[in-house]
């Protein structure tokens, strides 16, 4: 791996500031606001994601093992606030304290062999939970692959104490909701001997109920599902690891998978309310982080996601290649969005490329869009422009024209854009994209809103320092 560091790299407008520690913690810090919020936005971004990359002097290896930091821009009567508090979880305290004491996604704590037998099945996982924010009932979580939650204060952002837990040894970072009931509809992962995939749902104070169980040899790779109003359906794409070999291998968690392409896809359906199996199907090879949005169709499922056609993009994630702004290139496949329709009855299976289109942190209209055919989908994307091979623009694909709009800025490097419907929408797009940016060159961050209608900047306002490369997370309306 490419181990050039921050101070030899010659650009100061590489992405690397996004990839640094941030030490500094505020509340509430009233930012200068450049442009127009529209009267109606009111209510808080919480995003969550990576702020500390060290335990002590030992660097993390990879960008999904920072230490989880949330990140709050609170908009009222056009104003905005800004405050940022990492979460204080044992494996948070822990890397303060100058010890890697739990298994991270691809930082591993140095253990015997006696030792791993002994917590392969039974481990002693992070609750650095890093990756996204949702809700159940009135608790705000966060979330990571590991089937630990983490609540959390979204006015102050403090720590409140451990969320529900999933029946597994990793579960999605994201759940599905259910309109009718406020459940959460999740997936989770159980490694051993006997290893399963099993959905569950989960209700606010209540244990985690499973809906469905699929037992597995070799467990694929699951970062999220699909769910309509009718199914749900786990792809398995072939990046897929033998539990056996965990305990021996001495690799952190991510390094035990395999990607065996000719195995090709496998579409994992089942009844959303009964939990019985629907059918075991197959595609092509391929490979995604992100589904964008699932529907029925006739007697059909339909879903998209962002197939990055192989795992290579996990490599890619590493600090060190990061840091130096060169993730892979041409080995490293941009996420391109792709539909398959899986007709129940008969069992066939079509894919299509909806675009050429680089696309990732995908996001649609969920508050009109949820569970329903969609016509545009928001994310971030790559441009030939970028000597760093980062994503650096913001794009909006519309489905049915094909068009892509995007927004852009030199040495800018923007985060998930979440969609925040207007009161009274006339269309699909009517409404806002809220995005956390970071300007790579002055080495500060800002939100910028957009126009989800015309992809037009409306307004943007400016954070104390630079906010860390995050992931994902929400808008929560007063």
């Amino acid at each position: 791996m490419d181990t050039q560091t921050l101070t030899e790299r010659e650009s100061p407008a590489s992405p690397g500031p996004g990839f640094e520690s941030l030490d500094t913690e505020v509340n509430d810090v009233a930012l200068q606001v450049t442009g127009s919020l529209p009267d109606w936005l009111s209510g808080s971004l919480i995003r969550n994601g990576p702020g500390l990359f060290e335990a002590g002097d030992r660097p993390l290896r990879h960008w999904f093992d920072g230490q989880a930091m949330l990140h709050r821009f609170a908009v009222k009567a056009g104003a905005v606030t800004y405050g940022n508090r990492f979460l204080r979880t044992r494996a948070y305290q822990a890397a303060k304290d100058g010890r890697l004491a739990y298994s991270e996604f691809a930082t591993d704590p140095c253990r015997s062999i006696f030792k791993r037998l002994m917590t392969v099945f039974d481990p002693a996982v992070t609750d650095n939970t890093a990756v996204s924010v949702t809700k159940l009932g009135q608790q705000h979580l966060a979330m990571t692959e590991a089937p630990i939650s983490v609540e959390f204060d979204p006015d102050t952002l403090e720590t409140l104490g451990y969320g529900p837990k999933a029946p597994g040894t990793f579960a999605t970072a994201h759940p599905h909701h259910d309109p009718a009931s406020g459940a959460l509809v999740n997936q989770a992962t159980r490694l051993g001997l006997r290893s399963s995939y099993r959905f569950f749902v989960q209700e606010p104070g209540r244990p985690a109920r499973v809906l469905a169980t699929k037992t597995v040899r070799e467990p694929g790779y699951v970062h999220s599902f699909a769910m309509s109003e009718r199914y749900i359906a786990l792809l398995e794409f072939p990046f897929i690891v033998n539990p056996i070999t965990i305990p021996t291998s001495g690799k952190p968690f991510i390094e035990n998978f395999r990607w065996e392409p000719e195995r090709g896809t496998r579409i994992l359906v089942f009844d959303r309310n009964s939990g019985e199996e629907v059918g075991v199907l197959e595609t092509d090879a391929g490979f995604a982080f992100h589904h964008i949005g699932a529907w029925d169709e006739g007697g059909s499922l339909v879903m998209d996601f962002c197939d990055h056609g192989s795992p290579a993009i996990v490599d890619a994630f590493y600090l060190d290649r990061l840091r130096a702004g060169r993730t892979g290139g041409n080995a490293c496949k941009p996420a391109r969005p792709r539909r398959l329709r899986v007709d129940i009855g008969t069992g066939k299976v079509s894919s299509e490329f909806l675009s050429d289109q680089d696309l990732e942190l995908p996001r649609i209209n969920d508050q009109q869009r949820y569970l329903q055919r969609y016509r545009y989908v928001y994310g971030i994307a790559r441009s030939a422009e970028d000597p760093y091979d980062a994503a650096d623009e913001l794009v909006k694909l519309d489905n049915e024209s094909g068009e892509v709009q995007t927004w852009h800025e030199a040495d800018c490097y923007p985060g998930e854009p979440v969609f925040v419907s207007a009161p009274r929408p006339e269309d699909e797009d009517d409404g806002l994209a809220l995005s956390i940016v970071l300007d790579a060159a002055n080495r500060r961050s800002f939100l910028l809103v957009l126009d989800a209608g015309s992809w037009q900047e409306l307004a943007r306002a400016e954070a104390p320092h630079a906010v860390p490369h995050g992931f994902h997370g929400a808008f929560y309306p007063d």
